[in-house]
């Protein structure tokens, strides 16, 4: 009997063992895959970004008749490459900013900023695109300053993403609004546009990572990035981000974050 005990432990041993083995193995190949794809990753960002910067720069020469005179249906042409280009810079920076922030390589940098003055900065950066809908941008806010004190770059990622999505995918000659409201230390924010209901079920995964449905397109990036990562951004900021959509075709994105933030609870992502 004791023999038989033995064989048994020992054979749970060696099982337990084997696994332990297998389980170290599959780590390891793990962080070198993660090792490989961050390197294949780094390497591709940045042959993509410096062409594509090089391109935006001649473009933007191009378009201020640097190199002589254009006549408008030239300088058409080189604006509509250019928002392309641009189109490109932007995704290729999105994809590296998930990357970083899904691998816990971000640290907020807190400042003191006036919120309503970097909506009238974005607003002026998109003006092209709603004046050629036809479309308006009203600010509504309960309070004529709001000072918050948070990562200023982060803050107007999050806002562009939501703002560029509100006028591409919002109907023409429609109204946009984007609303504050500042109540003790918590600060909401939200965009309402006009545009096709979005149903409920996708609503609840809108800001999932690579999410593809019909209407993925509300990522800014087109591939299911722009959202996710707002939604990092907000939630390193101690915050929460939404989205309703209504019958009507009111659409409704928006966030809530705190006005201030202690320097102890500014940690990595």
């Amino acid at each position: 009997m004791n023999f038989i005990i033995v064989v048994i432990l020992s054979g749970i041993i060696i099982y337990l063992t084997i696994k332990n083995i297998k389980l170290s193995i599959n780590i390891k190949t793990k962080k070198e895959q993660e090792k490989l794809k961050q390197s294949f990753l780094a390497n591709l960002v940045h042959d993509l970004k410096t062409p594509t910067n090089a391109q935006l720069n001649t473009l933007k020469m191009l378009n201020n008749e640097t190199f002589g005179a254009l006549n408008p249906e030239q300088h058409e042409m080189i604006t509509l490459t250019h928002e392309s280009c641009k189109y490109m810079s932007d995704l290729i920076g999105t994809i590296m900013d998930t990357y970083t922030y899904d691998n816990g390589e971000v640290q907020l940098k807190q400042t003191e900023f006036d919120i309503v003055d970097l909506i009238e900065e974005i607003k002026d950066e998109l003006k092209s695109l709603y004046i050629h809908n036809n479309q308006e941008i009203e600010i509504r806010k309960d309070t004529s300053t709001c000072i918050i004190k948070a990562d200023k770059l982060q803050i107007k990622r999050v806002l562009a993403n939501l703002l560029t999505n509100a006028i591409t995918y919002g109907y023409d000659n429609t109204i946009i609004t984007i609303n504050l409201k500042l109540q003790n230390n918590n600060l909401e924010l939200f965009i309402k546009n006009i545009s096709k209901q979005i149903p409920e079920k996708e609503l609840s995964t809108i800001f999932d990572r690579y999410k593809k449905t019909q209407y993925a397109k509300y990522n800014k990036t087109g591939n299911g990035l722009g959202l996710y990562l707002s939604k990092r951004i907000i939630e390193l900021h101690k915050g929460k981000i939404y989205a309703k959509s209504f019958e009507d075709g009111t659409c409704v994105f928006g966030f809530n974050i705190p006005v201030n933030l202690d320097n102890t609870e500014l940690v990595s992502a």
